[in-house]
């Protein structure tokens, strides 16, 4: 087996699991919740290897807005700090009114297991502070395995993730997200991604997700050193 024809077979079947797997899930859709969710922000890379990205979300299924703020620093090759912050609102008000604040710090390993594929795992630590009540605190592990290739000469970016969820308040494990998706770099100024998402947590009715997420690469347009940019 050449190996054009075996990359193209490893993307056929990636393809094929996720159709799948989109199509079974889907069949649940009538009787399980669904959340659809859009974000749109900005990249950049800093000095040193750094990066940073911001984003407004609006999910239009929960009336629910964020304002995510995530810094990236490379400490070694495999490991990065993120002391991300989010804000929140749920109430139909204007942004800035009535907001929820979130501490989201984490530490993030990324080992390359070939030019193809990268193992991640995204370790969170979750505060969210409340006014009326004792403060919520959760950790979340993120375990990845993205897949490195190109679509009409597009460098693109195919991904699972299964995301943990533990209540730290009282020690119990409570939720499970399955992540699925994809980010293609289209053009200069614009990265799409898309994400579907099956989460279960106890007590609730299980729900599907769907994300989608433009980012516009500041880099790409002479924003600090490009030669500094973040992997």
């Amino acid at each position: 087996m050449n190996a054009p024809y075996g990359m193209n077979r490893l993307r056929l079947i990636f393809f094929s699991l996720f159709l799948v797997f989109a199509t079974i899930t889907y069949g649940q859709v009538a009787v399980d919740k669904k959340g659809t969710y859009l974000y749109t922000g900005l990249s950049s890379s800093l000095p040193g290897n750094n990066s940073f990205v911001f984003y407004y979300g609006y999910s239009p299924s929960d009336d629910f807005q964020s304002l995510i703020a995530l810094p990236f620093f490379k400490i070694t090759k495999n490991i990065q700090l993120m002391p991300g912050y989010m804000m929140t609102k749920a109430d139909g008000e204007p942004m800035f009114t009535n907001v929820d604040h979130h501490l989201l710090p984490s530490v993030i390993l990324n080992f390359k297991l070939s030019e193809r594929f990268t193992l991640t795992d995204r370790n969170m630590w979750y505060h969210l502070f409340r006014d009326d009540a004792k403060d919520v605190n959760l950790y979340r592990n993120r375990l990845g395995l993205i897949y490195h290739t190109q679509i009409f000469k597009k460098p693109m970016n195919l991904f699972v993730h299964d995301a943990m969820f533990w209540n730290l308040n009282n020690g119990s494990f409570f939720r499970n997200r399955l992540i699925l998706g994809g980010s293609i770099k289209v053009t200069k100024w614009v990265t799409p991604q898309i994400w579907y998402a099956y989460q279960a947590e106890s007590g609730i009715l299980p729900q599907h997700q769907f994300y989608l997420i433009l980012t516009v690469p500041l880099e790409n347009f002479g924003v600090f050193n490009k030669t500094n940019r973040h992997p």
